[in-house]
C-alpha cells in the first residue's frame, strides 16, 4: 500500500531559492564624503590592532576584523544626518558618529574583541 500511495503523489516542482539578502540595513545611495569617513573610522582603528579596509561593492563599507580570530568580522556602514555621519554595525548599533570618531574607534575595536574595555 505505501508503494501505491507513494505512486499517486505528483511530482515535485523545483522551488526557486529566495533572493540573498545582503543587509538587513536600508540602501540608500552614498557618496564620496560617506567614503572618506569610513576611511577617518579606518585611520581611527590603527593603534588598536585590528585590520579595516573599505571594500567598494555597491555601497561601501568598512570591513573591520580582528587578525587574532578567525570569527571576529564586521560590517561598519556609514549614514550621513543633517550635521554628521553615524557608524553603524550590520546589525544596526550605533558605533558613534563623525563627531565622535575617537569613541566609535574604540567601539568598534571591542566589538571585535581587539580590547577589553
Amino acid at each position: 500500500m505505501f508503494r501505491a500511495e507513494r505512486a499517486r503523489r505528483p511530482p515535485r516542482t523545483p522551488v526557486s531559492p529566495p533572493p540573498p539578502v545582503l543587509s538587513a540595513l536600508p540602501v540608500t545611495p552614498t557618496g564620496p564624503a560617506e567614503r572618506h569617513q569610513l576611511a577617518e573610522l579606518a585611520s581611527a582603528l590603527s593603534g588598536y590592532g585590528v585590520w579595516a579596509r573599505v571594500i567598494e561593492n555597491g555601497v561601501p563599507f568598512l570591513r573591520v576584523s580582528n587578525p587574532r580570530s578567525f570569527y571576529a568580522v564586521e560590517d561598519v556602514v556609514c549614514e550621513r544626518h543633517a550635521d554628521s555621519f553615524t557608524f553603524r554595525t550590520s546589525f544596526g548599533v550605533v558605533l558613534g558618529t563623525s563627531r565622535e570618531l575617537p569613541r566609535a574607534a574604540v567601539r568598534t575595536a571591542w566589538l571585535v574583541g581587539a580590547i577589553d574595555r
